[in-house]
């Protein structure tokens, strides 16, 4: 089974390093970007499309759609890590975000610890897990596409890796040293296990933020 995540397209949000609420749509750029993927994905089979229902996601699996011309199941699992409303449209890295990471680092813990109306770091973390496993167990296809964004890629790519051992340390690290670009590809595997795992089956991330289509 090969599962082909891929981010949406560059919203003005992006350009700008901006949070973005769910409506955010994409760009002039980002339309371009979507165009470009589109035609990369017409040498590559799909048999089913999972993607997120945010605008910015349905925009870029529609342009690809019209490609592939497959199923598209958008589902809740592959939305972006909700951070608190407040700083929808906002600048980030503000001083203000700074200190919610800063209190949300020493409530990392405490499942029920709340800034305000986010979701919180085992919330996000329980909830792609939940997207591992339904890819795992539930999906048949052999090839899938997953249109989403860059903190489930990030995450559910990390969790192959090292399961939920994920601390927000871990993941913050991950994401500051990983970048996954705009209409990026990441190619993840399950298949056999080599000889000397005693696992079955396992994941293996085979490419990560691959935008060559961009050029």
């Amino acid at each position: 089974m090969k599962v082909y995540f891929v981010r949406h397209g560059e919203t003005e949000y992006n350009a700008k390093d901006f949070h973005q609420d769910e409506k955010a749509v994409l760009s002039c750029e980002g339309l371009k970007q979507a165009r470009v993927l589109a035609k990369r994905f017409s040498k590559i089979p799909i048999d089913l499309i999972l993607a997120s229902p945010m605008q910015r996601t349905r925009q870029t699996v529609e342009i690809i759609n019209n490609v592939v011309k497959k199923e598209i199941i958008y589902s809740d699992l592959t939305k972006e890590w909700k951070r608190p409303s407040e700083f929808a449209c906002k600048k980030k890295r503000s001083p203000v975000e700074m200190k919610f990471r800063q209190l949300a680092d020493l409530n990392q813990d405490d499942p029920k610890w709340h800034y305000l109306d986010e979701e919180n770091f085992i919330e996000f973390k329980k909830r792609i897990k939940k997207l591992l496993d339904f890819l795992t167990l539930k999906v048949k296809k052999e090839n899938v596409l997953v249109v989403s964004h860059g903190g489930p890629i990030k995450m559910i790519t990390l969790m192959m890796a090292l399961g939920e051992k994920i601390t927000p340390q871990i993941f913050y690290g991950f994401v500051d040293t990983f970048r996954v670009n705009n209409t990026s590809i990441t190619l993840c595997q399950r298949k056999k296990s080599d000889w000397w795992s005693k696992k079955g089956e396992q994941w293996s991330v085979e490419a990560f933020n691959d935008h060559r289509h961009l050029g």
